[in-house]
């Protein structure tokens, strides 16, 4: 099994969004599968790498997951249909050939719980389940942001029902450390790259919970599972999976608990990492 993180999905994300990378097709040669390196001439976007990945290791017999902190309805808006499956909300909700796998849901406790904390930081949030989203303490612009993003109908205004994960948006460096502080002994905090928001993972069931659910499930051996990570709540898939490949751009903790670090995305980081594992 090979299991793609979004953080790595999500440096793709920025580029799906506002453009694409130029690349030129090149043919493999044991599996007539394309792949793409850097050419000036064409043009494909990260969807279609990530499509061509999939395939090719689709063939090989291999399922592939994203893994990633969004909502399940919006990482399946996104990658869908390149992967066999999504865990979402960084690992409470699994998909497999787009159907529910397993989730687990806040109880009523723990999301009474973090809203007093959210309170007590004067915080902003963005609580997802599997098909909306409530605001939480927003200011104007991201309610906005949010909006465009996830769409107004998926919006919602009530914790009712169940809900998965949330985001938390922070005003200043201080701030940021004040949210820290106030969730050290709960939730692994995933800053977004100092854009004033972060998504987390409950220390009690994480992406690597999800993985080893995964395993279980699929009767896989760890020793034939493949993460691929870049942030620091992808230090649990490292723990659950055989071989942890950081990207080059990857956080140092990562890389330290890596058993292969790769180029950066952009340098074609992912497709030199398969062929370093031999999975292609």
């Amino acid at each position: 099994m090979v299991v793609f993180d979004f953080s790595l999905v999500l440096f793709g994300d920025m580029l799906y969004y506002n453009k694409v990378y130029e690349r030129d097709v090149v043919d493999m040669i044991d599996n007539n599968t394309q792949f793409f390196r850097t050419q000036p001439e064409k043009t494909i976007s990260v969807e279609g790498i990530l499509e061509q990945v999939y395939l090719a290791l689709k063939e090989k017999g291999y399922k592939t997951f994203i893994c990633t902190g969004r909502a399940p309805f919006y990482a399946k808006r996104l990658f869908g249909d390149l992967v066999s499956g999504i865990i979402s909300c960084n690992g409470r909700y699994i998909l497999y050939e787009g159907k529910k796998l397993y989730s687990r849901a806040f109880t009523k406790k723990q999301l009474d719980y973090y809203v007093h904390k959210l309170d007590q930081g004067k915080l902003g949030a963005m609580f997802v389940s599997d098909d909306k989203a409530l605001k939480y303490h927003l200011d104007q612009k991201q309610e906005v942001d949010l909006e465009k993003e996830y769409g107004i109908e998926h919006l919602v205004d009530s914790l009712e029902g169940d809900f998965y994960t949330f985001d938390m948006f922070y005003q200043s460096q201080e701030h940021y450390q004040t949210m820290v502080e106030l969730f050290k002994e709960d939730l692994i905090i995933n800053d977004h790259g100092g854009m004033g928001s972060c998504d987390c993972s409950t220390i009690e069931f994480d992406k690597g919970s999800a993985i080893a659910y995964l395993l279980d499930y699929f009767h896989i051996d760890k020793d034939n599972a493949y993460a691929f990570g870049d942030g620091y709540n992808d230090q649990a898939m490292f723990r659950e999976v055989g071989h942890g490949i950081a990207m080059g751009n990857a956080v140092d903790v990562l890389k330290e608990k890596a058993t292969y670090i790769t180029d950066n995305f952009d340098q074609e980081g992912i497709l030199k990492a398969l062929y370093h594992e031999k999975l292609l």
